[in-house]
């Protein structure tokens, strides 16, 4: 019993003394048998007796509730037959009643607080089960519930209670949610202890994991296994805290990872490249701007000679090769589409068959911000995130990874665009709203580095706390060579789109390949800046090829820097490829010159000639009084709107001084990098 039952405690007594005297009346005046009171009094006992055994009463108080029941049905039965209004049945009576009254409350034990059960391995089921039952309904507020199944989990360290709300309540697994912190701290749970809740099979229902010991705090290596995988398939990237495995699925389900440096976000990533490498119909290709670091393990044995062909099809280290890859990314995902759309519908389905022959290309992205804030990578991140509009059926997905979860490293389309999203430890707790809206997770539950947060939307709203697999370079060593027989190449169609940019991609990652082997890249493989195999020339050959899309400025541009790369190329003595190196030059300059004269505007164009045509004319001699000052005089009396050199001329020959534009133009620039003038739009100058 507990204070909230005083009133239940009262008119249960109340109508234990008058109940049996009414009963016995009745009974009497109707002449009713008196077999009738006993048999109704005797089930409403065992009414009772099940009702106790159902919300988990105590022992003592069940004895105390039996007897009461016995002896009132006893005087009813007794009273019936006899008559109630006798003296000696009315003493008896009250006599009974006093004597429960003074012995009741070393039974029952009237407002009594509720005896806390231990939680843990040696605690009774029911004994648990009651007081979680109570915990729930006192702190959720919830009418009372139904525990109908309780589940220890293998590992001993908590148990999983499956719970119905009461019919008609309209409640849900939210409530207990929303309260799932203040149930760990009244049941003084472990740190890093954090209840999980979800919704059962049925609306109406709950399903809450209860973890009494933490386990998080030990390494949990990676397993062993290296048997093929399949993207269609869910695998395993850890553990959840009641030792399930935490599956995920890559092959619709675009991925948001966030973390603070030290969490294990750059573990996760090589955990899901590995795992992805098990599946013999998927390509992975990333783009990690800092050095590639992501994926230097894998591509050890490689480097060594242990596999013959690169475990990671495409590596872009750098801005130019990631904008690359993205550009080639797109094309093959809109290729897809059209090429393979007959495919798709005849296999009954709305996503792309992928197999061996036609693997799904996964896009792993280690650090976003980097992609983000870097202006020639920025354009990357648009074409990424065109893959994701566009890329699931096609089978071209993505995954993102991110130190801060905030909108300006993970933009907001690829928040809302990412099913599979999993946060680490963060420094604000709103980076893991950002991430996992509505989760009501806290980064300080993760006590212990690899420890995440995981949602898979497409299973529903519930977060689940896991342990991620720890790994090792020797497990990735041994995972690129137990899988090189079974990873797929690009479809001959990928390839096509790809062109160039595509087939040359590993000769433009050779100085990384060489930097990775402890070489020096002068002495195999020249870097490939301004050659056929620079990212430039690629770019450029995959915007002939059609397989990347640009405006015609850029297509100039381009064509310009590619000749210059030809040139570098072309075999021939050192004298003509100097030539003709420098013919290119002056072409590229040329192009850029033009580029920059028609976009000025008259004014500025005006004067710009005038200084380009200054050296041409014939010296002339300064009038008297011209001191340099006086263009600083000038300006100041044009006022904000400015003025031009040659207005500045004028205005000094209606002074009476003759000065020269040559050393206008000598002194004006001078001011202006200076300070003493500010250049304005149209070509003039203000003080």
């Amino acid at each position: 019993m507990n204070g909230q039952r005083s009133g239940e405690n009262i008119a249960g007594a109340v109508i234990a003394t008058v109940g049996p005297l009414v009963g016995a009346g009745l009974c009497t005046a109707w002449d009713v048998p008196a077999a009738v009171p006993a048999i109704l009094a005797g089930a409403a006992v065992a009414g009772v007796a099940v009702r106790d055994h159902r919300t988990g009463t105590p022992w003592s108080e069940r004895a105390f509730r039996l007897a009461s029941g016995l002896a009132a049905g006893a005087w009813t039965t007794w009273s019936a037959v006899t008559g109630p209004w006798h003296l000696a049945n009315l003493v008896a009576g009250a006599g009974a009643a006093l004597f429960g009254a003074f012995v009741a409350p070393a039974f029952v034990g009237e407002d009594a607080p509720i005896a806390q059960a231990p939680v843990g391995p040696d605690a009774a089921a029911t004994d648990r089960a009651t007081v979680w039952k109570q915990r729930i309904e006192r702190l959720a507020r919830l009418k009372p519930i139904t525990i109908t199944k309780e589940e220890d989990w293998p590992n001993g360290a908590g148990f999983t209670l499956h719970i119905v709300f009461a019919p008609e309540s309209g409640e849900t697994w939210k409530k207990i949610d929303d309260v799932k912190h203040s149930l760990a701290a009244a049941a003084l749970l472990d740190d890093g202890c954090a209840i999980g809740v979800s919704q059962g099979r049925r609306q109406g229902t709950a399903i809450v994991r209860i973890p009494t010991v933490y386990t998080f705090d030990r390494d949990l290596p990676l397993p062993d296994d290296c048997s093929p995988l399949s993207v269609w398939d869910d695998f395993p990237i850890g553990n959840c805290e009641d030792t399930d495995p935490a599956l995920v699925n890559i092959r619709q389900a675009a991925g948001l990872f966030a973390g603070r440096r030290g969490g294990g976000k750059t573990n996760l990533l090589k955990v899901l490249i590995g795992q992805v490498l098990r599946c013999r119909d998927s390509l992975v290709w990333v783009v990690d701007l800092n050095g590639g670091g992501s994926a230097v393990p894998f591509m050890l044995p490689y480097v060594d000679g242990e596999v013959a062909t690169p475990p990671i099809d495409w590596i872009a280290a750098t801005p130019e090769e990631a904008v690359i890859l993205a550009e080639v990314a797109v094309a093959i995902a809109k290729d897809r589409k059209a090429r393979y759309g007959a495919l798709t519908a005849r296999s009954g389905g709305d996503l792309l068959p992928v197999t061996k022959d036609l693997p799904q290309i996964t896009i792993v992205v280690d650090e976003s911000a980097e992609v983000e804030n870097d202006p020639v990578a920025r354009k990357a991140m648009e074409r990424l995130q065109e893959v994701l509009r566009i890329g699931r059926a096609e089978a071209v997905n993505v995954l993102f990874s991110a130190l801060r979860a905030t909108q300006e490293t993970v933009p907001v389309n690829t928040r809302k665009q990412t099913t599979l999203k999993i946060c680490g430890q963060v420094e604000d707790e709103t980076e893991i709203e950002y991430v996992l809206p509505g989760s009501k997770v806290r980064s300080d539950d993760l006590v212990h580095p690899g420890t995440v947060f995981m949602r898979r939307s497409e299973l529903g709203k519930a977060v689940r706390q896991v342990k991620v697999y720890r790994t090792l370079p020797d497990k990735i060593r041994r995972i690129v060579l137990a899988t090189e027989s079974i990873r797929p190449s690009l479809d001959p169609a990928g390839q096509q789109v790809g062109g160039r940019a595509y087939a040359e991609r590993m000769q433009r990652l050779q100085p990384w390949l060489d930097r990775l082997a402890g070489k020096t890249s002068t002495e195999q493989h020249p870097a490939p800046s301004s050659g056929t195999g620079s990212p430039l020339y690629a770019l450029h050959q995959a915007i002939q090829s059609g397989a990347v899309q640009a405006d015609e400025q850029t297509r100039k541009t381009l064509a310009a820097g590619a000749a210059i790369a030809e040139a570098n190329d072309a075999p021939s003595t050192p004298a003509d490829r100097d030539a003709r190196r420098s013919r290119a030059r002056e072409q590229l300059r040329r192009f850029a010159a033009r580029t920059e004269v028609s976009q000025m505007p008259k004014g500025q164009l005006d004067d710009v000639f005038g200084s380009l045509v200054a050296d041409l004319r014939p010296v002339e001699q300064d009038g008297e009084g011209w001191r340099p000052e006086l263009l600083l005089d000038v300006a100041r009396e044009a006022g904000p709107k400015g003025i031009g050199p040659t207005e500045m001329q004028r205005k000094l020959a209606e002074r009476g001084i003759t000065v020269s534009m040559k050393t206008i133009n000598k002194w004006v620039p001078r001011y202006a990098s200076e300070g003493k003038l500010r250049k304005l739009d149209g070509g003039k100058y203000a003080v």
